[in-house]
């Protein structure tokens, strides 16, 4: 096995290499520490005191007024928003929320009724004071630019998402990705770990600890598995403007596309947004296999909109449209090819990328993954491929002495008995298999 250790990408703002942005005078300097001081002491007053903040019966009505709204104005089924404000309106007259007097309570009930209508898990109430007062601030561009180095070196020092990419045993890729980071930082990380990937047979994408981000990383990601003339991602459609747009893939991309190879997707019911959206596209363009649990259920755009000082709204504007399905996975989540639960979705599709790819040797190739497996301890899934390896292979006496092994270390006597005894009668020669069975027969 070996892994990629993915290059760090060389990051510029407005004209401005980061090695050139500390190139300042001590002056500046101590200036700039200064304003951060005082916007830090100002964040925490303001902080202490909205936590202190109980929300009054009339700010309620407003807010459910606001709500409403802009539900009606912006989100993307007319007809579901007519039936949350009038949820909201009845909730309102009947005091549904008059005892609560905690904001933070106030927004997760009022997010609860909403979503119990909507099945919309985008759509939130929020309850932000110090993020609205940071919107609404006027920054100084010097404090722009070192707010955004500051968010891309974070992200910088989780590798955009990219947190594993490695080629397992039977020349099998790999990539862990916990986020879809903005290409206009994360491209050289996206690029890196495509090109270390090209060479493989299978490639498995990981994405059961996936909570989305924006479309530029599904947009670049589709790229590297279609052909290069453009195909179409999504349509989207926007009620507010009676608008419709289109996501194409790129026609040009660093490195060579891979689309002669098996692609499986992990999934999670973790699986959000974003992550849905890649592989949603993927499987419906009989692109990939997805492994593993049905997802959230998060197709639609969503933007923020600031009702008051204290309160946002996260509203899903702009619907999703599948040029295949013509549809979406909103409050469904995206259905497996295969489904299986999160722990187990590893090794079913690593099984299926070894079925599909081996030929030769397949018998040694998935003892061998066996083995790995029961070194890392991850005895139920060598277990699973040791399974695998007897029912392609009944007839050899290896592959059970080896599934008896891990039934053994997982401390099944009984299930370990079966199998040696079974590896046994295949070769009667078969020492090992003779001593653990005087092993578990010894009372």
């Amino acid at each position: 096995m070996c892994a990629l250790k993915l290059p760090k990408q060389e990051i510029k703002f407005k004209g401005l290499k980061i090695d050139d942005m500390f190139v300042w005078n001590l002056k500046s300097i101590k200036m700039k520490k200064q304003i951060i001081t005082l916007v830090l002491v100002f964040i925490s007053i303001t902080s202490l005191k909205a936590q202190n903040k109980e929300i009054a019966k009339d700010e309620k009505g407003e807010i459910a007024e606001m709500i409403s709204k802009n539900l009606l104005e912006t989100y993307i089924d007319l007809d579901v928003a007519k039936k949350m404000t009038s949820l909201l309106k009845s909730n309102i007259t009947l005091n549904k929320y008059s005892a609560i007097t905690n904001p933070d309570a106030f927004a997760e009930l009022v997010t609860q009724d909403l979503q119990n209508v909507s099945h919309d898990l985008h759509l939130k109430l929020n309850y932000e004071p110090k993020k609205i007062a940071q919107s609404k601030r006027v920054m100084p561009e010097e404090m722009k630019i070192e707010r955004e180095k500051m968010m891309a070196m974070k992200m910088a020092e989780i590798n955009y998402g990219f947190s594993e990419v490695k080629i397992l045993n039977g020349n099998i890729g790999y990539l862990n990705l916990r986020m879809f980071a903005d290409t206009a930082y994360a491209k050289g990380a996206a690029t890196a770990a495509m090109n270390f990937l090209f060479n493989t047979n299978a490639i498995i994408i990981d994405l059961r600890e996936n909570g989305g981000g924006v479309p530029s990383m599904m947009q670049l990601l589709s790229s590297y598995f279609t052909d290069a003339k453009p195909v179409l991602l999504s349509n989207f459609y926007e009620r507010e403007t009676d608008s419709k747009t289109q996501l194409f893939t790129i026609e040009t991309i660093d490195g060579k596309r891979i689309t002669n190879k098996p692609l499986y997707i992990l999934t999670s019911k973790n699986t959000f947004s974003a992550a849905e959206a890649f592989t949603y596209t993927l499987k419906h363009l009989n692109k990939a296999v997805v492994v593993g649990e049905v997802t959230r259920g998060g197709a639609n755009r969503t933007r923020t909109i600031n009702l008051n000082d204290n309160f946002s709204l996260s509203v899903p504007y702009i619907k999703a449209i599948h040029p295949v399905t013509l549809s979406n996975w909103e409050g469904k989540g995206v259905q497996p090819n295969i489904e299986t639960n999160n722990k187990e979705a590893f090794v079913i599709a690593y099984i299926d990328a070894i079925n599909k790819t081996v030929s030769r040797n397949k018998e040694n190739v998935l003892n061998s993954i066996g083995y790995n497996l029961l070194k890392e301890k991850s005895i139920d899934e060598a277990i699973i491929v040791f399974q695998e390896n007897t029912k392609l292979f009944p007839e050899e006496s290896n592959s059970w002495d080896s599934l008896g092994e891990a039934y053994f270390m997982n401390h099944d006597k009984d299930n370990a008995l079966k199998a040696y005894e079974k590896s046994l009668k295949l070769n009667p020669k078969s020492e090992s298999a003779k001593a653990m069975i005087q092993k578990l027969t010894l009372k």
